[in-house]
């Protein structure tokens, strides 16, 4: 039978596992929505807060969503039915379901998605691409910042190959890749979501091939320019693995609570 805790309980673990200091200044991470105090049974994680994650919650009567993407993110004026995340603001509120985010926090911290990405493609001697120093005094042992670059200790291998491995530790169903498909690759870098401008540290690190979720289409010319190679997984693919993970994390942490991750969480993009 589950067994409660509260909710700051959670909160205080995530701030160990992900300190907020990692967090990027324009970023909005932390406890979101909820009163520190409430009671936790159950806990869903998810990539991001959606109609149906809120609904998924509701029904199993979850109190706690842990959503990678924050959510609010951007500061409010109104909290109304006009739009959707006013819509889901309100329906957690009414039903007491809080919210908390690490996000990039996550994406940096020292067994964050960068690293989960760096090390399970096998890479090593694995480091931050921009290393980030905490305060004194904090837990972290490991080095910590944005991104994550390393190397193949077994020698090089054909970009096709790492795209493969790529889509096989994050369930991306295909990939775009941007290079030429037979030279052989020694340094690869990575950077979970949205992560083009990590190309600049990538070129200063001469890494031979850059794992991404996404960028544009101009970022793309100018790896090919630099003679870059990227692997593009999706967003969604890139981050949603590691979203599964934390839900072990928290499971293992805190055994007496219901945790999962969410049953109904889609990418919204999908190929015709």
């Amino acid at each position: 039978m589950a067994e409660s805790i509260i909710l700051t309980s959670v909160c205080d673990f995530l701030e160990r596992f992900a300190p907020r200091q990692l967090a990027e200044s324009w970023d909005n991470v932390g406890l979101l929505v909820g009163d520190p105090a409430q009671a936790i049974d159950g806990i869903v994680t998810c990539l991001t807060v959606t109609p149906e994650v809120v609904d998924e919650a509701i029904e199993a009567d979850a109190d706690l969503i842990v959503t990678h993407h924050p959510m609010p993110f951007r500061p409010l004026k109104q909290i109304t039915t006009d739009n959707t995340v006013g819509q889901m603001l309100l329906k957690l509120i009414q039903n007491k379901i809080a919210v908390y985010s690490p996000h990039t926090a996550f994406d940096s911290c020292a067994q964050g998605i960068n690293q989960q990405l760096a090390s399970g493609i096998g890479l090593a001697e694995i480091r931050p691409l921009l290393p980030v120093d905490l305060p004194d005094g904090s837990e972290a042992t490991d080095p910590v910042g944005t991104g994550r670059w390393g190397n193949f200790a077994e020698g090089g291998m054909p970009l096709a190959r790492i795209a493969e491995i790529a889509k096989q530790v994050t369930g991306a169903p295909m990939v775009k890749v941007v290079g030429r498909g037979t030279a052989d690759i020694k340094t690869v870098a990575v950077g979970c979501g949205s992560a083009g401008e990590l190309l600049t540290a990538a070129v200063e690190n001469k890494v031979d091939c850059l794992i991404l979720g996404e960028t544009s289409f101009h970022t793309c010319l100018e790896a090919k320019a630099q003679n870059v190679a990227l692997v593009l997984v999706g967003h969604y693919a890139s981050e949603r693995f590691a979203v599964e993970k934390l839900a072990t994390t928290l499971a293992n942490a805190f055994p007496g609570v219901n945790v999962w991750s969410s049953r109904q969480e889609a990418d919204p993009i999908h190929f015709a």
